[in-house]
């Protein structure tokens, strides 16, 4: 599994709208990393019968980290892409560094699109703060 750009734009939420809207230019992508699932690999009798999660991927916006998390930019648009790999017995669980030297195919869910952030605040809240202080 790698997370890719939708596009090249920095977004901003707003709260007034209940939507996101496009802010500037993306930042520069961090390098792409794949996410290996710790359960392959799998043989196509065991994909066939089973679901296969991926809710321990962990992301991060950190672009020193050392611990293989998947880095995004916060207020970007990303699209997650499962790849399966189809590989010999000799290669057996020896990480995969180049996708593009593997047999693979790729898999894109439209509906999994989704806008990174780091930070979460409720408007109302912070509304009902500001006003609460402005009353005293």
């Amino acid at each position: 599994m790698d997370i890719v750009p939708v596009d090249n734009k920095r977004y901003r939420y707003a709260y007034h709208r209940s939507s996101w809207l496009v802010a500037g230019k993306a930042d520069p992508p961090a390098p792409c990393r794949l996410y290996m699932h710790p359960d392959s690999p799998f043989t196509g009798e065991q994909l066939r019968k089973q679901v296969v999660s991926f809710e321990k991927v962990k992301l991060t916006n950190n672009e020193m980290d050392k611990h293989g998390h998947l880095v995004l930019n916060s207020m970007h648009k990303y699209q997650p892409r499962i790849h399966l790999v189809k590989r010999n017995e000799s290669a057996g669980n020896s990480p995969i560094t180049d996708l593009e030297s593997e047999e693979f195919k790729t898999f894109i869910f439209p509906e999994s699109v989704f806008t990174a952030v780091t930070a979460y605040q409720n408007q109302l809240q912070s509304a009902t703060l500001v006003s609460l202080h402005r009353n005293k």
